[in-house]
């Protein structure tokens, strides 16, 4: 049965009505201004700010036990924050922890406005099952869309069993709520032997997941021991698999780009991550000069998109030293392109309100202070809209939060179990 918000501002990727409604099951059916509005409503959104939901194209859901521990932390390169914080932690990750932050980032996410997900998941002493585990908190409970992934490594000797559960779970989820990729740590971590085994596994059918370039030891490592830069030693084990994710990419070459480009696959930007770990910041206009498409993501640094946004912009104006290096337009295609890589996995369209469209719609609390239209939306976005609180969360029709609170789960419990599971993980480390 259709559900209308009447009264709300608009944005439908499209265009900008400044009085209009949405009507919607689990698909977008009607939009236009109320004066055309032939219906009653059922929910009066009182002027707020009716949008397209947001999609974090890379993440890290177990990062969300990490907040606020102290471990003996100095890292004189990327790979030693590695070895002396992630690594030590996903190790110690079970059934309890992966289920606990699953939920906390459902909720977290929630609160942002975000209705799905690519997340890249490590736990490399509990990886059969693990992802299930993910999808049954995230999809199943919380309402939001996820394609999920493990980091296959050869670091822990689990390669085989991550290889095996990202089949497995690639084989099983195939809807358009959830779907799977081969989840692969970093070349620097990955053997010939591995590869072969990963490129057997996905027989060019299913894309690949996996960090590139984030810090310079990793370009190094294939130069040095391979006799290759990384994307094209994947190319040479047939893993540029199109709708494939190529996260970090903040030290590949045009060639890489181009390769990128070549075989459709994305490149994942996380300025906001990568300046925290001081490793560099992605040149954007290098590799969308060379065809490739950027989506956004945020490797696990928080839940909010908007600093995404904010920082992406401000990384390319200081990376270029100039305040019209990257504009809200140039911002503008990168979220297209994740709503994209969305639908490409999921078989269903999202990013627009319009008639065939997923119903995944996010209601902020936005009263602007000058004229908006579809021409500055962009541009109220970035100064002005993100520093505004989402008040409302619809997937697939479905409301997942209303009035900023969480109707899915008991987000009071949650947050409380959460932290009862840090307490025993950081003892443990």
């Amino acid at each position: 049965m259709a559900y209308t918000i009447g009264n709300a501002m608009v944005y439908t990727g499209d265009e900008f009505i400044r009085e209009g409604y949405v009507s919607f099951e689990d698909r977008v059916i009607s939009t236009g201004r109320m004066d055309e509005l032939k219906s009653k409503i059922d929910r009066d959104a009182h002027g707020m700010l009716v949008m397209p939901a947001w999609i974090n194209a890379h993440t890290h859901v177990y990062s969300t036990l990490a907040r606020g521990m102290s471990l003996q932390f100095n890292p004189m390169s990327f790979t030693q924050i590695l070895e002396q914080l992630w690594w030590k932690l996903d190790r110690k990750l079970g059934q309890a922890e992966i289920e606990s932050s699953a939920y906390v980032a459902a909720a977290e996410f929630i609160h942002a406005g975000v209705s799905t997900i690519f997340d890249h998941h490590s736990s490399q002493n509990f990886v059969k099952g693990a992802l299930p585990i993910l999808k049954r908190s995230i999809v199943d409970v919380a309402g939001m869309r996820g394609i999920f992934c493990h980091e296959t490594s050869d670091r822990d000797g689990t390669q085989i069993e991550s290889i095996e559960e990202n089949v497995d779970f690639f084989k099983s989820n195939h809807n358009e709520k959830s779907a799977g990729m081969m989840g692969l740590h970093a070349s620097f971590t990955l053997g010939d032997r591995t590869l072969r085994e990963v490129s057997k596994a996905c027989d060019g059918q299913i894309p690949i997941h996996i960090h590139v370039a984030e810090g310079i030891e990793d370009e190094l490592y294939s130069i040095n021991d391979h006799g290759m830069r990384i994307i094209p030693r994947l190319e040479s084990y047939g893993l540029t698999i199109p709708n494939s994710i190529y996260a970090h990419c903040i030290h590949i070459d045009e060639s890489e780009a181009n390769l990128i480009s070549k075989n459709k696959g994305y490149v994942a930007n996380t300025t906001q991550s990568n300046m925290n770990n001081g490793v560099g910041v992605a040149d954007l206009e290098m590799i969308r000069s060379n065809g490739a498409k950027m989506v956004m993501g945020n490797d696990g640094f928080g839940f909010s998109p908007v600093f995404d946004l904010r920082s992406t912009v401000l990384g390319q104006k200081n990376l270029y030293k100039s305040p019209t290096a990257f504009s809200t337009s140039d911002l503008k295609s990168i979220i297209e392109n994740t709503f994209e890589l969305a639908s490409n996995h999921l078989k269903v369209k999202f990013g627009k309100i319009k008639s065939g469209y997923a119903a995944d719609l996010v209601m902020i609390e936005y009263d602007p202070p000058t004229p908006i239209d579809e021409k500055n939306f962009w541009d109220h976005l970035f100064f002005g809209i993100t520093e505004s609180r989402v008040n409302s969360l619809y997937v697939a029709g479905k409301p997942l939060m209303i009035d900023n609170e969480i109707k899915v789960f008991d987000e009071v419990e949650v947050r409380k179990a959460s932290r009862k599971v840090a307490e025993t993980l950081w003892k443990n480390l």
